[in-house]
């Protein structure tokens, strides 16, 4: 008896030994990568600690927030950041589930169009950044040559007898930040596409053949059956959405370096140069923090939203 209860107590404890064998080595890289220099850099915002500083720094408080608050050109790249937020986080939103609901459709080379419209994901942030910069960048981008050659033709018909001016493209800022968005959208549409598409074709058809039983169209469809189905997908996307939007550095930094006169200059650009470049490690931590509680602030309130709207 003995035996058979220690079998089963050695049993009973490799089934709860075993998963945690398995998480052991994420969970450590997670640790060391991701939650040690977190603490590590809150830590450094309340000291005085530069890129030189080899010895232990000062502690002094909140000088470091103190003075990023006081740096106009932070708070010109958080609003930058923010504003990106709010017009790339509802038009990726729009244009994923859009291309979702679209690509549902068993149509003839459905499965060509999904990779053609995922493709753009498996570029580097760093390659998008260099091919936009190519279609909008100079006097002989691809879209002033393009531009041109539209003005020869209506020249060549009469329609047109002025001289052709290039557009200013990336050299205006307004239309930099535009092109910022539009890039983000080509290169990112098509992995929040994928999120969707899942979440769609998990939906039950029977669903569908009872709202048209019902009388329902197909937009009463969507809104009625697609939308409250698309619960979790929903939030989810938001929240990554969003999270990414805010840490967006390599596409932009490639594309438009953070000008003209750092009009697409966003935060995580101006937290590197403040601690690569002016060696300022205190004050990029204190920004860091910064941007910590700004991305979870902004990610719980989508997701207690989403659970308000739920239990409601």
């Amino acid at each position: 008896m003995t035996t058979k209860v220690q079998s089963y107590r050695n049993y009973k404890f490799k089934q709860k030994a075993i998963p945690y064998i398995f998480l052991a080595p994420n969970l450590f890289i997670f640790s060391v990568f991701i939650i040690l220099p977190a603490i590590i850099g809150i830590l450094y915002s309340f000291t005085d600690r530069t890129l030189f500083t080899f010895g232990s720094a000062n502690f002094i408080g909140l000088e470091n927030y103190v003075t990023i608050f006081k740096d106009e050109f932070f708070i010109k790249a958080l609003k930058n950041t923010i504003g990106l937020v709010a017009v790339t986080v509802p038009l990726m939103f729009t244009v994923a589930l859009l291309l979702a609901t679209l690509l549902k459709q068993p149509i003839k080379w459905i499965g060509l169009y999904r990779s053609v419209y995922y493709w753009p994901v498996m570029i580097s942030a760093i390659v998008v950044g260099i091919i936009w910069q190519w279609i909008l960048a100079g006097n002989y981008s691809l879209f002033n040559i393009t531009l041109q050659g539209l003005h020869r033709f209506l020249t060549s018909i009469g329609l047109v007898s002025s001289p052709f001016n290039p557009s200013p493209t990336l050299s205006d800022g307004t239309f930099a930040w535009i092109s910022v968005v539009i890039a983000i959208l080509w290169s990112r549409s098509g992995y929040y596409m994928i999120i969707f598409l899942a979440a769609l074709l998990s939906i039950p058809e029977t669903l569908y053949e009872a709202a048209e039983m019902d009388g329902a169209s197909r937009f009463q469809q969507f809104r009625f059956v697609t939308i409250p189905s698309l619960k979790a997908a929903r939030v989810m996307v938001l929240i990554l959405v969003t999270m990414e939007i805010f840490k967006i550095y390599p596409l932009v930094v490639t594309f438009t370096g953070g000008g003209p006169f750092k009009a697409t200059e966003f935060t995580v650009q101006y937290i590197y140069e403040m601690a690569f470049r002016y060696y300022q490690i205190g004050q990029a931590s204190a920004m860091s923090v910064v941007m910590l509680i700004i991305v979870t602030s902004f990610s719980g309130l989508i997701f207690f939203t989403s659970k308000r709207g739920e239990n409601q």
